[in-house]
């Protein structure tokens, strides 16, 4: 029992990589195989394709906040813009009724 090895030799273990299932996915120069150890979903790491992107609220307001640039153009902002040209405008008006 204890003479055992609980790993198995390093033979076995290549054996076992070569054994795993292959990406395939075509190069577009050489039109070969990709031949990298595949995922579940057939293909590698590399070409496994794109994110599904965040799915629960608390994902879609972290991916919100971490595209967040400046904010010119949030809905905020731009009431903000509006109330501000407002109230230029009644300021003028006011302006050019006294004079």
């Amino acid at each position: 029992m204890a003479s055992e090895l609980h790993a198995p030799s390093l033979a076995e273990r290549l054996e076992l990589a070569r054994a795993a299932p292959r990406c395939r996915a075509r190069s577009r120069r050489s039109g070969k195989p990709c031949n990298a150890p595949a995922m579940p979903n057939g293909r590698c790491r590399m070409h496994g394709g794109m994110s599904t992107g965040p799915r629960t609220p608390q994902g879609l307001e972290r991916s919100r906040k971490a595209n967040w640039k400046h904010g010119w153009y949030s809905a905020e902002a731009i009431s903000d813009r509006r109330q501000a040209a407002a109230a230029i405008r009644l300021l003028r008006r006011l302006v050019a009724g006294a004079a």
